[in-house]
């Protein structure tokens, strides 16, 4: 990965979006693991375009980046939640960031999270949360809607997902009966830029009926979990999904199966 020195999107002119975002080089040349995670903060001013898709602009005194445009590339109708590409002028590449829901940015809060970038900021990813307040416009005119939403979370030079394992796992039945089937696992759940891992497991039967779910942190990369769950009497087998979600957004899932002894 190429080194990277500190930058700063510095604010724009009124009523463009306005990035501020901090990476530091700590070797001082090219490095072999991924930055840690900054803070982030942006201030995106938006409009609606003939479409009613959100636009706005930005500008930065930042080299990487100095002035661009951002504009919603496609909506999820179901959850309200749109791709939203921020392009930097030049070949200085720019990001993907997944914003939800819409009409939150109207005036209300909701989530972002960074999926994708190009040229220089290919890696960067991050994830936080937006309040938005409306600046003009109505609810009944839609198009003469704009607003201001802030945002603040944390990005990094980091598109890799962490690394999980199930380093054991054990489920017999016990209890009147053997209705009841203990279930022990532990699982090794690692971060390349050695944060801290938030993960979830869902253990359904053979027919996806759900039938307990845990969820937790881990900063040493390891968790150990012991979950009681009812099988029906002809399930000879537990299904997990693990799924682990980094500081950055970045996410891995692992699908196993266990046998009831």
């Amino acid at each position: 990965m190429k080194a990277w020195r500190r930058w700063v999107l510095l604010a724009g002119a009124a009523g463009r979006a306005v990035c501020v975002a901090i990476f530091v080089d700590t070797a001082g040349g090219a490095r072999d693991k991924p930055s840690a995670a900054s803070a982030f903060q942006l201030v995106f001013v938006g409009k609606h375009n003939e479409a009613l898709l959100h636009e706005g602009s930005f500008t930065s005194t930042s080299p990487l980046c100095p002035s661009g445009i951002a504009a919603d590339v496609s909506v999820n109708e179901a959850s309200l939640t749109a791709k939203r590409r921020f392009t930097c002028d030049g070949a200085a590449g720019g990001f993907t960031a997944q914003v939800g829901s819409l009409p939150a940015e109207h005036g209300g809060s909701g989530a972002w999270k960074i999926v994708d970038g190009s040229g220089p900021l290919q890696d960067l990813r991050g994830k936080g949360t937006f309040t938005s307040v409306r600046l003009s416009g109505s609810a009944d005119d839609p198009a003469s809607i704009t607003f201001r939403s802030t945002w603040q979370g944390v990005v990094g030079l980091d598109s890799s997902p962490p690394v999980v394992r199930l380093s054991s796992a054990s489920a017999r039945r016990a209890g009147p009966g053997k209705r009841t089937a203990v279930l022990r696992l532990t699982l090794s759940v690692r971060d390349a830029g050695g944060d801290a891992v938030a993960y979830s497991v869902t253990v359904t039967d053979r027919r996806a009926v759900r039938l307990a779910s845990r969820s937790g942190q881990t900063a040493t990369g390891a968790a150990r979990l012991s979950l009681l769950v009812r099988p029906p009497l002809r399930t000879r087998a537990l299904r997990l999904t693990i799924v682990a979600d980094d500081v950055l957004g970045n996410e891995a899932t692992l699908v196993k199966a266990v046998t009831i002894r």
